[in-house]
């Protein structure tokens, strides 16, 4: 008896060890004959699985940091990666590049949809370095430029729109705005938001108040020196794409907000520390008091026969010592000054042309841009690729032009000036818009290159950032499927290629040797190749421009190497072109002045395929003032239909093959980047920015600093690329990567 009952304890120790304490608690009630309860259920687990996929293009020590929500995942190898966090059947997963290694630009595809029954492995990242070749800068587009008296220099970047700080020490650093975000939002500089174009100019007061123009948006910005951002006058519209600047509405005088500006643009802050403006579109000189107060300077022209009322419009202002207004026209051709409410000429003239010196109307000038007055009274102005001196009596002299060298023997000039800043110690800095370079002219007439502002331009091939590219701009960029990327250099008058690992040459043309002479293309001459486009066997057909005239040639490079030309193409004055192919090479031709679309099939001779009044009629009336279109861009899908933007009505037109037209994307007159369908989504094609399309016929443009896609059913989105917000002149599509064209690089991502 004993004995069983130790085995029936060590049989009991057994399966509370096994099943826990509720289990023994049944066994035991059951061996004394009670309890009747059925056990319960064990609960079942939910499977979870995986959420991953592959990275590609990583270099040695560079990472990418993906996330998932809040799940996130650092990859420094190429190959497989799995977020730490799994996922029941069901659940929705967002994959996103969250950061990456300096340099380095991702994007995911398949990072968007719903777990199933097992492990995901679908999320494809790549990788690719931002600058293919050439060198990025910094600043992409100088707007306007300032100096305060401890010598720091305040850069307007229009293509980043902030404002930029050039220390004494040589330090770059943002001072003002968010890059590359265009806005309105006053408050701290670093979270304002601040919008600059073409036409945007910077003042500086002697208590170092910074004010800026909002051309666009009609308004005066004033930034502290404590570094607070705030809006001193106007009120802010949505763009400068409006219809009412003839209307008295848009002058006011008043305080702050109650106030209406036109376009403002070039300013200059008194010693009494009022700003004095240009109303660019209304010829008016306007006064802002510190409070805010906004009056209209009261003056008129002197009677001026030998000066076309085309010359009578305010350019550029200064103001003298004893607070005389100067001002420039707006064409950079006479020098005037207001003396008790009349506008009296200094110099120029527009009879003899150049940068020529001499008294009053015997002098000339190229093009006036940025004006300031020396503490020693003199006007000193950048005049084309000069620097010149205005003296009261209205003597002009060149101070600094044509045949400067540096110490290495080499052509230091300048090419095209616009702005100018002059140091407390006599000494002045300028930009070249030509060089896109800061340079420096000290007391002693030495020049010198600014390293925040280098100009890594030129003809230089290479690979990667030992290669330059001129002039910081191309008048096309396309690439072929394999992923090479072709430049449209009308100034050298040559194409250049840029293959996938950045190596940079002359594709077709001599450099510096314009004509027409056809042949390998290697030794083939090139007029002033303006628009290219492949067709879908791999020819590259380009427009070929005359300079200085409005004749264009269709010319053809084949397969083989083999330039020759095809045919005149319509007779252009406009500035902006484009070309496209279809699948039956049919070829189509756009110019910005233009009538409509033109085609030509293979052998024939080009005529209007789409005349624009019948794409007016498709917009069913939603026009507004804009009686006519404006165009420069192509692209055709696969099926034939081609497509072309209205930098006029900000709208994607579609034309299918029997010539019908239909509004494919945006909404009429609505300038702005909001996605969504036709009616809904906005775009901003105001800088006739071309149209690509890639193999699954969904379209690209640009749109307030981003690339924007618009699917089939003409839905736009804006794409979230890894290069950040540079200023794209032109872009391509080849081979899934995304090329642009920016200030001295070609940069590229991989399309998501």
């Amino acid at each position: 008896m004993k004995a069983a009952m130790i085995n029936r304890y060590d049989e009991l120790s057994n399966l509370f060890r096994r099943a826990g304490c509720g289990a023994v608690l049944l066994v035991i009630l059951s061996a004394c004959g009670g309890g009747t309860a059925t056990p319960p259920v064990p609960p079942v687990d939910t499977p979870r699985y995986l959420l991953g996929g592959t990275v590609s293009g990583l270099l040695p020590g560079a990472s990418v940091v993906l996330m998932n929500g809040t799940d996130k995942v650092t990859v420094t190898a190429n190959g497989a990666f799995s977020f730490a966090g799994k996922l029941a059947a069901g659940a929705s997963y967002d994959g996103k590049v969250d950061s990456t290694s300096a340099g380095l630009g991702c994007s995911i595809a398949h990072g968007t949809a719903t777990m199933g029954n097992a492990d995901v492995s679908a999320l494809t990242v790549r990788c690719l370095p931002v600058v293919l070749a050439g060198v990025q800068e910094k600043i992409q587009l100088v707007a306007g430029m300032v100096g305060d008296a401890a010598g720091n220099y305040y850069i307007a970047d229009a293509g980043n729109h902030v404002i930029h700080k050039l220390g004494t020490d040589g330090t770059l650093s943002v001072y003002a705005g968010v890059m590359g975000k265009e806005g309105g939002d006053d408050g701290p500089v670093s979270g304002a938001t601040l919008s600059f174009t073409a036409g945007t100019r910077l003042a500086i007061d002697r208590q170092a108040n910074i004010f800026l123009s909002d051309y666009c948006h009609a308004v005066l910005r004033k930034i502290t020196p404590a570094g607070v951002v705030s809006t001193v006058a106007g009120q802010r519209r949505s763009s400068c794409e409006t219809d009412d600047l003839e209307a008295a509405s848009a002058y006011v005088d008043g305080q702050g907000a109650q106030a209406r500006f036109g376009l403002p643009g070039s300013l200059i802050a008194d010693a009494n520390g009022d700003v004095l403006l240009v109303d660019t579109h209304k010829n008016a000189i306007r006064r802002v008091t510190a409070s805010g107060v906004v009056s209209t300077l009261p003056w008129t022209y002197a009677p001026m026969p030998e000066v076309h009322s085309d010359f009578q419009r305010v350019g550029r202002l200064a103001i003298d010592p004893a607070g005389n207004v100067y001002f420039s026209d707006i064409t950079g051709t006479y020098v005037f000054r207001i003396q008790n409410g009349i506008a009296v000429k200094v110099a120029g003239n527009r009879s003899q042309a150049g940068s020529v010196d001499g008294i009053g109307g015997a002098a000339s000038f190229f093009r006036i841009r940025g004006m300031r007055f020396n503490r020693d009274g003199e006007l000193l102005l950048v005049d084309g690729a000069s620097i010149r001196k205005v003296q009261a009596d209205g003597r002009v002299t060149t101070l600094l032009g044509a045949g400067v060298f540096d110490a290495n023997g080499q052509d230091a000039g300048f090419q095209q000036l616009s702005e100018m800043v002059l140091e407390p110690s006599g000494a002045m800095v300028v930009y070249d818009l030509g060089r896109h370079m800061l340079r420096r002219l000290d007391q002693a007439g030495k020049l010198s290159t600014l390293p925040a502002l280098p100009g890594h331009i030129g003809l230089v091939d290479g690979v990667g950032a030992a290669a330059r590219l001129t002039l910081g701009y191309a008048r096309a960029v396309v690439a072929d499927v394999a992923g090479n990327v072709y430049l449209a250099d009308d100034v050298n008058k040559v194409i250049r290629r840029v293959t996938p690992d950045g190596t940079v040459s002359i594709f077709a043309g001599m450099a510096g040797q314009g004509g027409s002479v056809n042949g390998v293309r290697g030794t083939a001459t090139l007029q002033g190749p303006v628009a290219m486009a492949f067709d879908r066997e791999g020819n590259l057909y380009f427009a070929d421009q005359y300079h200085g005239m409005p004749r264009l040639v269709l010319r053809k490079i084949n397969k083989q190497g083999e330039v020759s030309s095809i045919a005149e193409l319509p007779v252009s004055y406009g500035t902006r072109f484009a070309l496209a192919v279809d699948q039956q090479d049919n070829v189509y031709w756009v110019n910005n002045a233009g009538d409509g679309i033109y085609r030509r099939a293979p052998g024939g001779e080009f005529s209007l395929f789409v005349p624009y009044e019948n794409a007016m009629k498709a917009l069913n009336g939603k026009t507004g003032t804009r009686d006519y279109i404006s165009a420069a861009s192509l692209a055709v899908d696969r099926h034939g239909a081609l497509y072309f933007e209205d930098v006029q009505h900000h709208v994607i037109f579609k034309v299918a093959q029997n010539g019908d037209v239909s509004h494919f994307a945006g909404t009429p007159l609505q300038r702005g980047g909001k996605d969504g369908p036709p009616g809904t989504g906005s775009l901003s094609s105001s800088d006739y920015f071309p149209l690509m399309i890639d193999a699954n016929d969904k379209l690209y443009t640009g749109s307030q600093g981003a690339i924007r896609r618009i699917d089939t059913a003409g839905v736009i989105s804006t794409l979230q690329l890894g290069w950040g917000s540079p200023v794209l002149s032109t872009f391509a599509i080849g081979n899934g990567v995304l090329y642009g064209f920016t200030a001295q690089a070609l940069i590229q991502a991989p399309l998501p």
